[in-house]
Formats: structure tokens, C-alpha cells, sequence
């Protein structure tokens, strides 16, 4: 009896703990805009392949000036919402730092990387090191953004399978807000703390499959 009590109290801690972890987290900020989904997108060959019509997907635009909203958010065929968000510093020209004209699958170019990804979620509690521009975090030094980052794993050889031996993840920092954008990465997608809030409410079942594509 005394190991059958002792099972179910470790199956209650584990079940509250997983709760705790997984559990949606609330979306305070509702003003998000709302812009059509770009045909290169819905005509691309991930879009079939991948049923991405079916599925949570966040697409990005790299041809656009990062000054544009050029990410969306898009839950089986709906956008949710579009906002900013960053490329990688050596990505952009000389000229234009906005926009994206170099592209890399290489460890250390500090390049974005173009194709499909799939995001994984990860359970990754306050840092030291964490940053974000929400006015909590500004004013007390710590937020309601409970996840870090989450990791993107490139689908396509070549193209962006190096991106988890390379760090790319999805992210807040102080320079990509939902009005504006400041500042490029080291290849991360670098989000608003409005969509990362979002991010946190949708992806919650690591069973689920997520995507993210980005195209030029």
C-alpha cells in the first residue's frame, strides 16, 4: 500500500508539473493587424507538402523591408496576426540595412536561412540573460513571458538543416515591438513580446507538429 501511495503522489506532482509548464498562457494585448497571407506562400511547395493549410504556421517575408510587416501568424488558414520581426545582421546589404539580400545555412555567418521549419518547444524558465521590451519587463525587470525562446529545426538539407547546431530560434528582444522594428539578430526570428505572448497560448502540445516558413 505504502508504494501505491507513494506512485500516486509522484504521478500527482508530475501532473501538476506538466500543467504548470503547458498550460496557455494568457494574451493580454488584442490590437494585433490583421493583412492577406502573400500568394507566394499558399502557392510554395511547403504549402502542399506539409499541409499547411491544416496546420500553425508563421510565415515570413524576406523580400520586405524589415520596417514592413512582414511575419504572420496563421492558425489552419486564418491569420491571427501579422507584425515584425528581425533577419540576421549579415544578411542585410550595406546599403539597406532593412532588408535581407544574403542568406546562409552555415554555422556562424550570423545569416538568416530561408525553406521550412518545424518548432519545437522549449521549457526554458527566467535567465539572467533574458531580455524583452514589454513594459513589465522594462519597469520591474522580469515579464509574464515565461518561455525563453522557442527552437526551430530546418527541414530542407542544405537550405536550413544547421539551424539547431546553429542556435536559430524564435525570441523577444528590445529592438522588434509591435511598432516597430530596430535592429537585426545573429539569425534568430526576433518577435514583438505580443506575438511571442501568442506563440506561448498556441503552442503548448509538444505532440503537435508547428511550422514556420521563410521565403525571399
Amino acid at each position: 500500500m505504502k508504494k501505491k501511495a507513494v506512485f500516486c503522489l509522484l504521478a500527482s506532482l508530475i501532473a501538476g508539473l506538466l500543467f504548470y509548464y503547458f498550460r496557455e498562457a494568457p494574451i493580454t494585448f488584442t490590437g494585433f493587424k490583421l493583412e492577406k497571407l502573400p500568394r507566394k506562400f499558399s502557392e510554395s511547395s511547403y504549402y502542399k507538402e506539409y499541409h499547411l493549410d491544416n496546420e500553425f504556421v508563421i510565415y515570413v517575408d524576406f523580400s520586405k523591408s524589415a520596417r514592413k510587416r512582414r511575419l504572420w501568424v496563421v492558425d489552419k488558414g486564418t491569420v491571427i496576426a501579422t507584425s515584425y520581426t528581425s533577419h540576421g545582421k549579415k544578411s542585410a546589404a550595406l546599403i539597406d540595412v532593412r532588408t535581407p539580400r544574403r542568406f546562409s545555412n552555415k554555422i556562424g555567418s550570423n545569416q538568416s536561412s530561408l525553406g521550412i521549419f518545424s518548432i519545437r518547444i522549449l521549457i526554458n524558465k527566467m535567465s539572467k540573460n533574458h531580455t524583452c521590451s514589454c513594459l513589465e519587463y522594462n519597469k520591474n525587470g522580469n515579464c509574464k513571458h515565461w518561455r525563453k525562446s522557442f527552437i526551430l529545426k530546418g527541414l530542407i538539407e542544405g537550405l536550413n538543416d544547421n539551424a539547431q547546431d546553429r542556435g536559430i530560434l524564435i525570441h523577444t528582444a528590445k529592438y522588434v515591438s509591435e511598432n516597430t522594428w530596430a535592429g537585426n539578430s545573429e539569425g534568430c526570428f526576433v518577435v514583438s513580446p505580443e506575438i511571442f505572448e501568442l506563440l506561448q497560448s498556441k503552442l503548448t502540445n509538444f505532440r503537435k507538429k508547428y511550422y514556420l516558413v521563410a521565403l525571399n
